[in-house]
């Protein structure tokens, strides 16, 4: 398995910003957005009441992930699948990657990411050249390289001038 600092090497990341996207990945999401949730048309108290209850659920979870446990990218899911449906008990803490996987849109891989850098990077270093995006995709053993592809240039870009 790859090392996180040889990894920062490899991409030419700063030990700050390691640490800014590691705080990052693990803030705490925002309360919901009060437009959407319809608690702005409620008296100022009872929505000051309502964004602590919300937050009382990240608490309640221990600011981790209540399918996997990750700390990474929290949101909050809507049981029901009624995205509208903004009631606390309607509301559960969840993770991107938990939250894409049981969603009917989008890529249902767990950890899509981290699994395709990963595997991009591991072939480069066997064959001191770029994989294909279906030779990244195979390995990474993933379905579809979706919205990673991006990442997988950024890859490409920071690696095609390093040696092995």
């Amino acid at each position: 398995m790859l090392k996180l600092s040889e990894i920062m090497d490899l991409l030419e990341v700063s030990e700050t910003d390691a640490i800014n996207a590691i705080l990052n990945l693990v803030s705490p999401p925002p309360p919901l957005q009060l437009n959407k949730t319809g608690i702005d048309k409620l008296p100022l108290e009872m929505q000051h009441q309502r964004l602590r209850i919300y937050g009382g659920k990240l608490i309640d979870a221990d600011f981790r992930c209540n399918k996997c446990s990750s700390q990474m990218r929290l949101s909050f899911n809507h049981k029901n699948g009624d995205a509208t449906d903004h009631h606390v008990d309607n509301l559960e803490v969840i993770c991107f990657s938990c939250n894409r996987a049981a969603s009917k849109k989008g890529t249902r891989d767990i950890n899509q990411h981290f699994k395709l850098a990963t595997s991009a990077i591991e072939l480069w270093k066997s064959s001191n050249n770029f994989p294909s995006l279906e030779e990244i995709r195979k390995k990474a053993n993933v379905e579809q390289i979706g919205g990673a592809t991006y990442l997988l240039k950024y890859i490409e870009k920071r690696l095609l001038d390093k040696k092995i």
